[in-house]
């Protein structure tokens, strides 16, 4: 179980039963070898960061920063906010996740 560090992921995150898993013929009341959906909080998962425009709605952003409003709009892609990031940093943060989720034999629950 894969969340951001969100509060909101880590609020919804936390209503997913993590049973605990041993291992075959281990002895009733022995520690358990593992917890299934053992949440792993993951700073890669979050949104993007939107710098001095974070928390505004486009609307916000077009009145106060109208320059940098047609700058995101010509290149939403490469776009980066002042003092945030671009989608392409995004990308850039997601991909060792990728790889290490590519890796993974079981499912991985991911909330976002």
């Amino acid at each position: 179980l894969w969340t951001s560090s969100l509060q909101r992921t880590i609020l919804t995150a936390r209503h997913i039963p993590h049973p605990k898993i041993r291992q075959p013929g281990a002895a009733p009341g022995s520690v358990p070898n593992w917890i299934q959906m053992s949440p792993r909080v993951l700073r890669n998962l979050d949104e993007i960061y939107a710098g001095v425009c974070d928390g505004m709605t486009y609307e916000e952003i077009e009145a106060n920063y109208p320059e940098e409003f047609a700058l995101r709009r010509e290149n939403k892609l490469g776009y980066r906010y002042p003092r945030g990031e671009s989608y392409l940093d995004v990308i850039s943060r997601l991909d060792p996740l990728i790889h290490e989720l590519e890796s993974y034999q079981e499912p991985v629950l991911i909330v976002g």
